[in-house]
This record gives C-alpha cells, structure tokens and sequence, in this order.
C-alpha cells in the first residue's frame, strides 16, 4: 500500500492541506507590525498573496510601494518562492507571514 505522508491525527482539511482546496487564513505582516488576516487557497501561488497584502498595506499608507517577498518565520528558510503554491511552500491554516522589502531600502 502506497505512503501517502499525511500526517496521523491531523485535521488535514483545517490545515489548509488535502481533501481538495479549502479556503483557510492566514495573517500577513509588515515588519511595521502592521496585519492583515487574508483568506487563502492551498492552490493559490506565493505570488500572487504577495501582490495582494502589499497592495493593500501601499493603500492603507503602511508600505511604500516596491519589491518584497514572504517569509514564514516558522519554516527558517527565508523567502517563500513565488512560483510555488501555498500548499507546496509549507503555508498552514493562521500561519504569520511576513513581508520583507527585497532590495536595500536607501535613505535619501
């Protein structure tokens, strides 16, 4: 019998993982402390969640537009990488995120 890796005792569904591609949430924050609780998909690219919190901290005046990328403290890998779902970069359901600037901020 195959090895399917699904964790024993696990809420896969609340986990944000498997049986097909339930919404869960997760928070993203600025290193400004500022957060926001987004609704996400195990199917939905890095990328793509990315471009959303920055968009709405830049409108709400708690960014400055630019380059930046997520991070889960929790995995200590650094950057997720945008091409990968959220499913595939290890992102479960109230996981922090968090947005790093991806190019030296200069001050002026």
């Amino acid at each position: 019998m195959p090895n399917t890796n699904v964790p024993q005792g696990q809420n896969v569904e609340q986990a944000g993982h498997g049986g097909g591609n339930h919404p869960f949430h997760v928070i993203v924050r600025t290193l400004a402390g500022h957060q926001v609780r987004e609704t996400v998909k195990p199917d939905d690219k890095v990328a793509d969640l990315t471009r959303k919190a920055v968009k709405y901290f830049v409108n709400k005046g708690e960014l400055v537009d630019g380059e930046y990328a997520l991070t889960l403290p929790r995995g200590g890998e650094g950057e997720l990488d945008p091409t990968s779902t959220l499913q595939h970069a290890g992102v479960r359901e109230d996981n922090v995120l968090v947005l790093i600037n991806r190019k030296p901020q200069v001050d002026g």
